[in-house]
């Protein structure tokens, strides 16, 4: 039986986009957060995809998530800092539950993020290991070795390690992903 060599591309094109849309629509819950997301990551020089890999490894976008250690929303802000991000942008009468409106937290975990890419001069693994375990604990990581711009494999905590690889992870996908649209849609 002789199969035409443009309906099985065919075939096998649609099928790839089949997947690709599978894959995109389960990692990429971000529709109705977008808005927000590219708002803010534009204003604070902040890669969308990357906000967006860390909302799905946070709060895999629940807007009203609470961890077992407080932090809240969507970026996990904990109340704390919430307060400290909202001084910083002069919003007053800052109060917990302002992290559950998507659009407050989606702004200030972005900022925070901003921060601590300034703080860490751009190198995602410590941003994001702060944003993880702590500014704090980074800190102390550092001074016990100055020397070493910490990679996955140098974290001391297994947590904060996991966490940094499944958003390199989840982030490389999206890059992917983002690539791919933009080739079937190179039209916008």
């Amino acid at each position: 039986m002789k199969i035409n060599k443009n309906k099985l591309l065919l075939a096998i094109t649609a099928v790839l986009f089949f997947i690709i849309l599978y894959v995109f629509v389960k990692i990429n819950k971000t529709w109705k957060y977008s808005e927000f997301i590219n708002k803010y990551a534009a204003e604070y020089n902040v890669d969308p995809l990357l906000v967006k890999a860390i909302i799905k490894v946070e709060s895999d976008f629940a807007p009203d998530a609470v961890s077992n250690k407080g932090a809240v929303g969507l970026m996990q802000i904990m109340p704390a800092t919430g307060r400290q991000i909202a001084g910083y942008l002069q919003m007053e009468n800052f109060k917990k539950e302002m992290l559950l409106n998507p659009e407050i937290n989606i702004m200030f975990g972005v900022f925070y993020y901003k921060i601590l890419n300034t703080m860490f001069k751009g190198n995602m693994n410590l941003i994001l290991a702060s944003y993880n375990a702590g500014l704090g604990n980074v800190t102390q990581w550092r001074q016990m070795n100055p020397i070493v711009e910490y990679d996955f494999e140098q974290m001391p905590f297994n947590e904060t390690k996991q966490y940094v690889k499944k958003i390199d992870k989840i982030y490389s996908i999206l890059k992917y992903i983002d690539k791919i649209e933009r080739a079937i849609f190179f039209w916008e």
